[in-house]
């Protein structure tokens, strides 16, 4: 007989690994299902029914009824914002409501419809200061899609780096007020930083942890990402007190990081989380279910921050009433059919035939008088020739213009754009609330799309560190050269 089992599942382009719930974690079921390619991109489900097949085979096998699912959300798909809101905003409304009106007004998303976590920050008479935590709508009803079709009575979603937090802060009784938590994913890397219990940034970047100069490059990320809070988010008023990394590489090895990356962090306390140290801990554990081991640990703990991602579905049994109504009338139409009489169509076919005769007969008359000896001047052929040439080789800028719109937020619009094709350049008029706050647009923007020498992709399209003036303080001109 099937028992009923809750699973917490991490799905990435590569794996989906899942884990049961158990009083004792080193009971627990633990199961990495390899997916072939191309089944998962970017963490969207692309082949809904062979990804389907593979988790009922796996339950299957194992003889597990699903009860509730806790499905854990790659780091990829996750977004942070930060928010000042004015309280008379939110009169009769809460922060959600608001975030979701002022989608593509104020806050710009790359998904047509966002599911949205807050945390609130700071609050006083005027305004609240919040972090949003921001998904794709989409992406979590394809998730719950399929887990529901597999027989989960409910579905619930989370943050991979809570679990890493907590769990981080429980087994070294930290009480560090700044970590950075560094996640090595396969062919990605993933840091965020937490401050007082609450995740403020975060940053995602691929990253080979086959090649040789892996090392190399998590350091460069790791001290840029430490300056970057140190020095911009904090005005060096504070800085990053511990780092763990957590590493899920099939590839990268604990000694070089133990032995390479931490040696080179010599201004910062640096653990590499030991998995075997945790309590639950087996050496049959698969790697690729590592996170939920953790997240699960995670839950049994004190220290628990609040998150949730409220989806609308519909019921069941309003699907089953719906198809009854439909099916009931599909009945009715039919009966009804038979009983009109033959005759009513044997006269409109007969209607249709002559009009469609009729019809035939003026086209013929049309066709003859019609004059197809249309000609053309040479120099009519030779301008729509050149104009021809010239809407072929016609760039578009509108993948650019979207990049620059999307790193703005409610400190900072674009309140005017150039583009100059003989120079590759793009010129902005970018206004904000402060200086520091046009300073921070122009290095996200070069971070986000910058050329460098670790990076040279095709989302990547400056070539050249962006040229600023301001023109008072709250308006500024940014000139970027574009490949």
């Amino acid at each position: 007989m099937k028992r009923k089992e809750d699973i917490t599942v991490f799905i990435s382009d590569y794996k989906c690994a899942y884990m049961t719930h158990q009083n004792q974690l080193n009971k627990s079921l633990s199961e990495e299902i390899i997916l072939p390619e191309g089944v998962i991109v970017n963490g969207y489900i692309k082949e809904p029914d062979i990804f389907y097949q593979l988790l009922l085979e796996s339950i299957k096998r194992h003889a597990i009824k699903l009860r509730n699912v806790n499905i854990l959300i790659h780091d990829q798909n996750l977004l942070i914002r930060h928010m000042t809101i004015s309280k008379e905003d939110l009169q009769k409304k809460s922060i959600d409501h608001y975030l979701h009106e002022q989608t593509d007004k104020k806050v710009y998303f790359p998904f047509e419809k966002a599911a949205i976590s807050h945390f609130v920050q700071e609050e006083d008479e005027q305004n609240v200061k919040a972090i949003a935590m921001i998904t794709d709508e989409d992406l979590l009803h394809d998730y719950y899609d399929v887990f529901e079709k597999l027989g989960a009575k409910e579905v619930s979603f989370d943050l991979p780096s809570l679990s890493l937090y907590e769990v981080f802060m429980d087994q070294h009784k930290s009480k560090t007020n700044q970590l950075m938590i560094v996640t090595i994913y396969h062919s990605m890397l993933a840091i965020q930083i937490y401050e007082n219990n609450t995740p403020i940034f975060q940053m995602i970047e691929e990253c080979d942890e086959s090649r040789t100069n892996t090392v190399l490059i998590l350091e460069n990320y790791i001290e840029r990402i430490a300056n970057y809070y140190k020095y911009n988010l904090k005005k060096g008023e504070a800085s990053i007190d511990e780092i763990v990394i957590y590493n899920l590489s099939d590839h990268l090895l604990r000694s070089s990081i133990k032995e390479e990356l931490i040696p080179k962090l010599k201004d910062f306390k640096t653990y590499n989380f030991d998995f075997a140290k945790v309590d639950g801990y087996t050496e049959s554990l698969p790697k690729g279910c590592y996170l939920p081991f953790l997240s699960i640990k995670s839950s049994k703990l004190k220290l628990q921050i609040p998150f949730d991602f409220e989806l609308e579905r519909i019921k069941r049994v309003n699907i089953l009433g719906n198809y009854l109504m439909v099916f009931a009338f599909l009945i009715f139409s039919s009966v009804a059919l038979l009983y009109i009489p033959f005759y009513l169509f044997n006269e409109d076919i007969t209607s249709a035939e002559n009009t469609i005769q009729s019809l035939e007969n003026q086209l013929d008359i049309l066709q003859r008088d019609q004059n197809n000896k249309d000609t053309y001047t040479d120099e009519q052929i030779q301008y729509n020739e050149a104009y021809m040439t010239l809407m072929e080789k016609e760039m578009s800028y509108r993948s650019h213009v979207s990049d620059l719109i999307l790193e703005t937020n409610v400190s900072v619009s674009l309140d005017h754009i150039d583009i100059d094709a003989q120079t590759k350049t793009i010129t902005v008029l970018v206004s904000g609330n402060t200086q520091l706050d046009l300073n921070e647009y122009v290095i996200r923007i070069y971070e986000s799309y910058g050329i460098s020498t670790y990076d040279d992709s095709q989302t990547r399209w400056i070539i050249e560190e962006p040229e600023v003036a301001f023109l008072s303080d709250v308006l500024m001109e940014v000139t970027i050269t574009y490949a």
